[in-house]
């Protein structure tokens, strides 16, 4: 080789693309038949066994150029990246298979090994196959420059003489960089998720070591927008969550950009330090100003932790109290569990004093049934005045403490039990009090028409323990102020059954939507937030609802431009309603045991290709990944989450190492 051509090729092998291929990565054939969708990969079980095994799903690479005493040189700057589907026959392949049965009749009948019955050229022979490969797209430079950026095109813009083509198994390195494309400009932005697994089984990525190709992500993908995490209980859902939260908290730390994160949490696994890993999302922070929990029953010596209850008689949260109520009651069905939902509890205009009396008469209506049905306060906390006729008088003589005249046909209803006694007296009386039986304009026969019907009353009891007297302001508007001041909270829902859970996370992200929209209608910078939903199967609820009736469609559809991002995590990919599939932007797919969930799944990106190996292999923590920047989708053994990734987060944000100290130890 003369200087010229040596220069020549040194010049060549620092392109980017040469470069990459260059980089330890193993010819394994060459294609003979290339097409826009799929190529046919022949190789040998030679080549196969020095590349260290080439798995289904595995990514190879089709270059056409020569091999040099330098190293391979491509003719043109691109790669066309092939995902391998399984074998493909070739065009002998009958022969091939007259061939194999003979030596394995003939070796048995002589009791000797294969390679006895053989000869050279027929074993060669023998060991060719052919991979079944979709193409995936194509790697390219738009110079010829050294300093070229590497770009990417789903799909190839021509066919040529595909004999030309020799295809590689990538290194570890380039393995890496594929899972990795496009690598965050800025390195901070990455986080290493896992490595690159493509098999269940592993012998051979551990033998060439491809085990330890690590997959790095964009964090910013998972910032304001649509994550799905799906899979079977325990394939590893919460660990992969806890560290997306904890990547996004260490993200907004460096980039000095507060981001707000919430977390529904049924299980209370979020809200407490796990024995097992030794550490929890509790622990991001050292008091209330960077992490907040709400529990029904909060720690008092801990100023994290803050009380997830609402005083139900408190005009401040009437709202909400309503809210929570008649949503608790929409299982009941029935006419007057209807007529109940009905009523109408917003205050009037207290200048309009036919208005307010009617509307006195009903929250003495509400309170009661609150009563009746275990919400304890010894009075309430505003006094609640309201107008009667002269019958009362038999009232008060026959109860004084509940009722007290304040001046001649006004009265103040002095406690919850009181509203109880007056509501059942005046609920018999329809004769002597018509127009607080009035159905047109007096919502208190509504109300009162469910006090002998079990239906509605077992239903509200059910969100009694989200009920403290002592409590104070909406939880919901407290948490608002959280994601305001890019605070991660959670909220420990382990304490309600699945219908409490699912009343109030609706009734906290419609606060929340309202509260953004607000601010986008002010023509304010949005507030940057994470809602993050574990078990969403059981919050979420495909009942054909309008957007505007359903919080978690209104969430996929408003969001992007509130800058809301949404993680949802479930075993039931039908569960979800399609309008947030299709609005889904990353997608981590563990185990599912049913085709009826991964036809769902198929219907997006190439799932439908991962949908045999997501039903056959359990193994924890084995996803199935697609991100928002990502350009296809990639096999990966998410990391276990652990103590030193917290303690990274708590350095990003100013905060010393934290050590964990289990009780009893």
């Amino acid at each position: 080789m003369s200087i010229t051509q040596g220069l020549s090729q040194s010049v060549e092998l620092k392109k980017p693309l040469t470069a990459l291929i260059n980089r330890g990565c193993v010819p394994v054939g060459g294609i003979y038949r290339l097409d826009y969708d799929s190529a046919v990969v022949l190789t040998d079980d030679f080549k196969k066994e020095k590349a260290g095994g080439v798995p289904r799903g595995g990514f190879l690479l089709a270059v056409a150029g020569d091999n040099t005493e330098s190293g391979f040189i491509l003719e043109d700057q691109e790669i066309i990246l092939l995902r391998v589907r399984g074998t493909a026959p070739l065009p002998n392949e009958s022969e091939l298979i007259q061939t194999r049965l003979a030596v394995v009749r003939d070796a048995g009948a002589s009791g000797v090994g294969f390679d006895d019955v053989t000869d050279v050229l027929t074993r060669n022979e023998l060991q060719q196959s052919a991979f079944d490969c979709e193409v995936l797209g194509t790697f390219y430079t738009e110079s010829e420059g050294r300093e070229a950026a590497i770009e990417f095109g789903a799909d190839i813009d021509n066919v040529v003489v595909s004999a030309r083509y020799q295809v590689f198994l990538p290194s570890i390195q380039v393995l890496s960089w594929l899972a990795s494309y496009p690598e965050p400009t800025d390195k901070k932005d990455a986080l290493a998720i896992g490595k690159v697994r493509f098999a269940a089984t592993r012998r051979k990525a551990l033998i060439a070591g491809t085990d330890k190709a690590e997959a790095h992500i964009n964090v910013s993908d998972f910032v304001g927008r649509k994550t799905a995490v799906f899979g079977m209980t325990r394939t590893g859902k919460s660990n992969t969550i806890k560290t997306l939260v904890t990547a996004v908290h260490r993200y907004s730390s460096e980039h000095k950009r507060s981001i707000g994160q919430l977390i529904f949490d049924p299980q209370g696994e979020y809200a407490n330090v796990n024995k097992q890993d030794r550490t929890g999302l509790r622990l991001l922070g050292d008091n209330e100003s960077t992490v907040r929990i709400y529990k029904v029953d909060p720690n008092a010596s801990d100023n994290r932790e803050k009380p997830l209850r609402i005083n139900f008689y408190d005009r401040e949260v009437l709202e909400a109290a309503w809210s929570l109520a008649s949503e608790a009651t929409l299982p009941v069905n029935t006419n007057y569990g209807k007529s109940f939902r009905s009523a109408v509890l917003s205050e009037p205009d207290q200048n309009d004093r036919s208005k307010h009396a009617r509307w006195g008469w009903a929250m003495v209506a509400f309170f009661g049934l609150l009563s009746k049905c275990g919400f304890e306060a010894a009075r309430l906390p505003q006094d609640l005045v309201i107008v009667a006729p002269a019958p009362i008088q038999d009232f008060i003589t026959a109860h004084p403490a509940a009722v007290s005249q304040v001046r001649p046909g006004s009265y103040r209803v002095n406690s919850p039990s009181g509203a109880l006694q007056l509501a059942e007296w005046v609920g018999e009386r329809e004769s002597e009090f018509p127009k607080w039986h009035d159905t047109q304009d007096c919502h208190f026969s509504a109300i009162w028409g469910v006090y002998k019907y079990t239906g509605v009353t077992s239903a509200i009891r059910t969100i009694r323990p989200f009920h403290a007297p002592q409590s104070a302001g909406d939880v919901a508007e407290h948490l608002w102020h959280d994601m305001q001041e890019g605070r991660l909270a959670i909220v420990d829902l382990s304490s309600g059954n699945d219908q409490v859970a699912k009343v109030m996370s609706e009734r906290i992200v419609t606060h929340l939507l309202n509260r953004a929209g607000e601010r986008f209608r002010d023509d304010h910078d949005p507030v940057d937030m994470q809602i993050i939903v574990e078990e969403a199967h059981n919050l979420f609820e495909r009942s054909g609802r309008e957007v505007a009736d359903d919080p978690w469609v209104r969430l996929s559809k408003e969001a992007a431009k509130y800058r809301m991002g949404l993680i949802y995590a479930t075993q039931e990919v039908t569960s979800v309603d399609k309008r947030m599939l299709s609005n889904t932007s990353n997608w981590l797919i563990a185990h599912l045991n049913s085709d009826h969930e991964t036809r769902e799944l198929s219907h997006y990106y190439d799932f439908k290709v991962w949908a045999p190996s997501i039903i056959r292999a359990e193994d924890v923590g084995f996803v199935r990944m697609k991100t928002y920047s990502g350009k296809y989708i990639v096999p990966v053994q998410i990391s276990k989450f652990d103590h030193a990734m917290v303690n990274a987060a708590r350095n990003a944000a100013g905060l010393a190492d934290v050590n964990v100290t289990i009780e009893g130890e």
